[in-house]
């Protein structure tokens, strides 16, 4: 298999190749500004309902091509791998979102975007496209004070150091407390089925993207994170540890992903046609679907 890296802000991963109407506008490769800016919460809900997308990739995701047909490949994600899928997350991908160029230097130490959305730039400092929340990036040179120089997909090009970092205070704080934080300046963004962008996100790409930069890969999907990290106890659950919840009172199967908070609130992406909020477990029916409460990050 031939392996690709994805050279679009953001990439969507579809079940089958056959859009609507509404979707082609996520096969731009400067962002999913129109997809999202036209879709209604009918068209959202619809993703879900239809289970027409699956996942998404990241800016320089690496993506491990099967095989071709027409505009579309049929590939892995392999950043997002699990039990059932070792290769990475299967699913349709548009070739245009990918560039088969082989990048001069594959290893070195990395970047990860900790803002929502930062522009890549060129060598004289035009804007190539916006790069989304933890996108991953190898870096070059960091002498430059302001911008590293990073490797990509689109060739040699520059971030600014300051969107790879944390807008707020970190000293002090527990990897789990910086997730809620971060997780934070979402509330109100719609959900996303498949999403683990700063477009949208679903419950579990919500955890998935804040995890990522920690420096932390989760599975992608819910039914796969909760055998990820070390499970504790409600009682001794801490912010940033992840909670899991299953239809038929705890007793079927795995449905939602929230991360908790503290005093007993939870931050999450909760369906189609809502958005990220707080919850506070005890008011809601969620408090008897609770089936594990999982750490994944360290002191």
């Amino acid at each position: 298999m031939q392996t690709a890296r994805v050279c679009a802000t953001v990439t969507t991963v579809w079940r089958q190749p056959k859009l609507r109407s509404i979707d082609q506008h996520a096969l731009d490769v400067q962002g999913l500004d129109a997809w999202i800016g036209q879709m209604t919460d009918a068209d959202s809900v619809g993703l879900e309902q239809a289970n027409l997308c699956v996942t998404q990739a990241l800016f320089n995701d690496p993506i491990l091509i099967e095989r071709q047909v027409g505009g579309w490949v049929y590939g892995y994600v392999v950043s997002q791998k699990d039990a059932q899928h070792p290769q990475g997350y299967p699913g349709w991908i548009w070739a245009a979102h990918l560039s088969t160029a082989t990048l001069p230097i594959q290893t070195g130490p990395t970047v990860v975007i900790r803002r929502p959305f930062t522009p890549l730039l060129s060598a004289d400092g035009h804007t190539l496209l916006p790069l989304s929340l933890g996108t991953e990036l190898t870096v070059i040179s960091s002498k430059d004070p302001l911008t590293d120089l990073v490797q990509t997909p689109l060739g040699l090009a520059k971030v600014a150091k300051r969107a790879t970092q944390f807008d707020f205070p970190t000293a002090g704080l527990t990897a789990g407390q910086v997730m809620v934080k971060l997780g934070a300046k979402f509330l109100d963004l719609r959900y996303l089925w498949g999403g683990i962008s700063a477009y949208g996100f679903d419950c579990s790409g919500f955890m998935y993207g804040l995890h990522r930069c920690i420096g932390v890969t989760l599975a992608r999907d819910v039914s796969a994170q909760v055998a990820n990290g070390n499970a504790v106890t409600l009682a001794t659950a801490r912010p940033g540890d992840l909670c899991f919840f299953a239809h038929q009172q705890g007793q079927g199967a795995l449905h939602h992903v929230a991360m908790y908070a503290g005093d007993g609130w939870l931050l999450h992406s909760p369906t189609p046609g809502k958005h990220i909020t707080y919850l506070q477990l005890s008011a809601t029916y969620l408090k008897d679907e609770l089936v594990q409460v999982r750490r994944n990050w360290v002191e």
